[in-house]
């Protein structure tokens, strides 16, 4: 016995659900059981159509299957139909479709704590889409606190993806953002010197320790790069260690008048990057900053508050926080890339702080 799609299989909207249960079995479609049930609730509440396609990724009850065979039966059925959003739920179908969700360490295992909710893209697809892991309806049911989450936020981006879709007919593409790494001591000044001193910058720093086997004992390390975002399209991120000591001097009497006059965003910023700025001389304007940490904690106080979980909740930008680790001095452009790419999204999750506030002055 086999467990049969349901739904229209010409929607837009894709649902790859792993495997029946036997209730599915006896009655021959996917998810037709209590957990169904669960599953139709949720996307009802996050008011996505009632025609979405909800595919079985595994069709029996058998344990022993061909998974490589199945990816290839759905990967040619997506190739012939086309639809533009694809909801994988469950580590099991997200890591075979989307091999970048898989743990390096433990390649058997999606991560996907970390990816759920992100606007991915399968290799193995040819046109333009979108994978959005989540948890499976029967995870939802025994971690029942996830099952609001998964609604407003992780089927929220289906929706809102689905909205523009049905307005272009096509895909809305992923944040362009402008991310400069590496900058000669001319286009940091320049940048530097562009700053209008009304606005709000975004800043965030990354450090460095010593290795373990130093006799130096530092417990937070050493500030290695500093990224300023003007918006959230456009940072800058900068080694203070690249520049001569004469231009340093320069940087440093211009970086200071911008922090003391220009408000700053940060993630955590109260109590790590300023402790880091004042120890380096800088003197942070702390009476007018503002810390998405701390009003994130205002706004949503039962949320997970860590920066990869905001970046879920109020961007489209995809899970990143991986590409700070791991990184040495020789291939520093990676740990200055996500340095730059940290205060761009921050910028962005306060412009949708700011719109919460509006919505709520009470919380001012």
């Amino acid at each position: 016995m086999r467990s049969r799609a349901r739904g229209c299989i010409d929607s837009p909207i894709w649902i790859i659900a792993e495997a029946p249960s036997e209730m599915d079995i006896k009655k021959g479609y996917i998810h037709t059981d209590g957990i169904g049930y669960v599953l139709d609730k949720m996307l009802q509440d996050a008011e996505l159509p009632s025609d979405c396609f909800i595919y079985p990724f595994v069709e029996t009850l058998d344990l022993v299957q061909d998974l490589e065979l199945r990816k290839n039966t759905l990967i040619t059925l997506l190739e012939i139909k086309h639809p533009s959003l694809l909801v994988t739920l469950g580590p099991k179908v997200t890591g075979l479709l989307v091999p970048e969700t898989k743990s390096k360490s433990k390649p058997f295992e999606c991560k996907l704590n970390s990816y759920s909710g992100s606007l991915l893209s399968s290799p193995f697809l040819s046109y333009s889409h979108y994978c959005i892991p989540t948890y499976t309806p029967n995870f939802i049911c025994t971690n029942w606190s996830f099952r609001d989450i998964t609604v407003s936020i992780d089927f929220g981006h289906v929706r809102e993806e689905y909205e523009y879709w049905l307005l272009n007919k096509k895909l809305n593409p992923l944040p362009a953002r402008k991310l400069i790494v590496e900058p000669s001591f001319e286009e940091l000044i320049n940048f530097l010197g562009a700053i209008n001193s009304t606005n709000y910058i975004s800043v965030d720093i990354e450090t460095i320790r010593p290795v373990k086997a130093s006799q130096i004992e530092v417990r937070h390390g050493y500030c290695y790069c500093i990224s300023i975002a003007t918006s959230p399209w456009e940072a800058i991120s900068f080694s203070i260690w690249d520049y001569t000591t004469i231009q340093l001097v320069k940087i440093w009497q211009l970086l200071d008048k911008i922090l003391r006059e220009v408000p700053q965003i940060g993630q955590n910023y109260f109590s790590f990057d300023a402790h880091y700025l004042e120890t380096l001389g800088f003197r942070p304007c702390l009476e007018k900053c503002q810390d998405t940490l701390i009003r994130h904690h205002i706004l949503w106080p039962e949320l997970e508050h860590k920066l990869q979980f905001q970046t879920r909740q109020y961007t489209r930008q995809p899970f990143y926080k991986d590409e700070g680790k791991g990184w040495s001095p020789k291939y520093k452009k990676a740990l200055m890339r996500y340095n730059a790419l940290d205060t761009t999204v921050t910028y962005e999750i306060f412009l949708a702080q700011d719109k919460e506030f509006q919505e709520r002055p009470h919380l001012i």
